[in-house]
């Protein structure tokens, strides 16, 4: 019997043993991080490295600007609000399925840019997405306008 309580000393002593010591990793510091959308999924929109500036105020209203790390104009500005700040004209086309009276337009672009806009409703939070982009032939269905209403969908989502 002296011997079984030996070996169940000895085993759980060695299953409780200090932790060995482990190697201190570095940390980067962490950036501002956008409530409403990924830097990744703003940066798959834009096609490249993005820098990001948050601007965040209580009752989850703010902004977010993603820009390209290259220099070139492709940028992303998300801006949420209790009021309507910035929509689109009465007569744009309504999307479906991105929070509540959804519309998409075109807006003049600076710097040789196009602009999009799509403007929308969660509950009591207005938002609108600016997806500025290089100059290029504006087609039905194009990739931008794919790229503004996932962009849509997931602060919708967010903001639900």
């Amino acid at each position: 019997m002296a011997t079984f309580v030996l070996v169940l000393a000895f085993l759980s002593g060695s299953q409780y043993s200090a932790p060995s010591a482990q190697p201190k990793m570095a940390q980067a510091p962490a950036g501002p991080v956008c409530p409403w959308l990924t830097a990744g999924s703003a940066a798959h929109a834009l096609g490249g490295d993005v820098s990001v500036t948050v601007t965040v105020s209580n009752g989850n209203e703010g902004s977010c600007r993603f820009s390209r790390q290259d220099g070139s104009v492709n940028a992303l500005e998300i801006v949420v609000a209790k009021n309507v700040a910035t929509t689109c004209p009465a007569d744009s086309p309504k999307l479906i399925g991105i929070g509540n009276e959804a519309t998409r337009c075109r807006i003049p672009g600076t710097r040789g840019d196009t602009a999009e806009m799509l403007s929308s409703r969660v509950r009591d939070l207005h938002f609108s997405i600016v997806l500025r982009e290089q100059k290029r032939s504006a087609k039905p269905g194009d990739t931008q306008d794919d790229a503004l209403e996932q962009l849509g969908e997931q602060v919708a989502g967010n903001l639900f």
